[in-house]
């Protein structure tokens, strides 16, 4: 109880107990909370808890002591940063032999996890299900559900889709805080099936709800991605109306902002508005306050390249060079690129600096 409640006490009346009745049943559970308490300090003190958890064994543990060591070591090995195999051997053992534990299902969690970041999407789906069909009502069963659906409509399998369009649609129906990310994937998941007028019903959805203003912005750019991707100068001009809607709140996070600029700058492109479009590049280039992280610059340099790209087709080199010389000096992973392309442009069209 004292460990549960963090009392520093606890490690000192454990080890008591142990000096004192080294013949009890319990001794076993008493090295398993000491490795608990080893583990969870600040850092963490591995080697004390494995010490502590090689007693526990040797002390005929009670199936209690078992469970909780056998829980522990998962942890331990992921926090070592070893080899994630390692850990899911550890995470399958515990739920063979603690299938009824009530750490079962968390453990499964991190279990399915894992797959998932190894890309095995297939045993991910599997343990994801297996969490929601064992425990429905759990906190955890909405989360699983969700990366069940995701780990489908990752999965390269036939009907994969289709699987994944269901149990979206279940993430849905539990009307929890997912349920509107859900909608916006399957929303996707109707595009990559050519289903436009049922993706474009499911945005709708998204955007005439309650769902929070993240979930809009995906909304709202996908509605734009489909009108662009439908082609013409019609569904050109709705794409164009929806990305300035999306890039209009100053409020948003400036990626969302250059994104709706630069698909809007290449429907006035198709539109062959080339002087609207260049404009449009140059509204990303000319942000007034701009985050250099490599996430925020990702907009920032597809609308330089693309606005060098016109001027050079119109040969207008100088103002090219300018931009290549802009984006060569801001330092992110694309700089080098823009580097070689501005020497290239000054030697054969001899712009020669000052």
């Amino acid at each position: 109880m004292q460990a549960a409640k963090g009392d520093k006490k606890a490690a000192a009346l454990l080890q008591q107990f142990i000096h004192d009745f080294p013949k009890n049943p319990r001794v076993s559970e008493a090295w398993v909370g000491l490795a608990e308490l080893a583990f969870h300090s600040s850092p963490p003190r591995l080697d004390e808890a494995r010490k502590n958890l090689a007693h526990a064994t040797e002390s005929r543990p009670t199936a209690a002591a078992a469970e909780r060591a056998d829980y522990l070591r998962i942890w331990m090995e992921e926090s070592a940063g070893g080899d994630e195999t390692k850990v899911i051997q550890l995470a399958k053992r515990f739920l063979e032999q603690h299938a009824l534990s009530p750490l079962a299902s968390e453990v499964r969690m991190k279990l399915a996890e894992l797959y998932y970041r190894r890309q095995d999407f297939a045993n991910a789906q599997t343990q994801f299900e297996i969490i929601v069909q064992q425990n429905p009502d759990d906190s955890l069963a909405e989360k699983a559900l969700f990366f069940a659906a995701d780990s489908a409509m990752s999965n390269m399998g036939e009907h994969s889709l289709d699987r994944a369009i269901v149990l979206f649609d279940q993430v849905v129906q539990k009307n929890g805080e997912l349920r509107w990310a859900a909608r916006n994937q399957q929303a996707l998941i109707e595009r990559k099936l050519g289903k436009t007028k049922d993706a474009l019903t499911l945005y709708d959805e998204v955007l005439k709800g309650d769902a929070p203003q993240s979930e809009k912005r995906e909304a709202l750019c996908g509605k734009g991605d489909i009108f662009f991707e439908m082609g013409g100068s019609a569904n050109y001009q709705q794409a164009i109306d929806v990305y300035d809607q999306l890039a209009s709140d100053k409020n948003e996070p400036s990626h969302w902002r250059d994104q709706a600029l630069f698909k809007k700058a290449l429907c006035l492109e198709k539109k062959d508005d080339r002087a609207g479009a260049l404009e449009t590049f140059y509204k990303i280039l000319e942000a007034e306050t701009r985050p250099y992280g490599r996430g925020e610059l990702f907009w920032y340099y597809k609308a330089g390249f693309n606005a060098a790209r016109l001027l050079e087709e119109d040969s207008k080199w100088e103002s090219a060079a300018a931009i290549y010389e802009r984006l060569a000096a801001t330092g992110g992973n694309r700089s080098e690129e823009a580097k070689a392309r501005l020497n290239h442009l000054r030697l054969e069209h001899f712009l020669w600096a000052d």
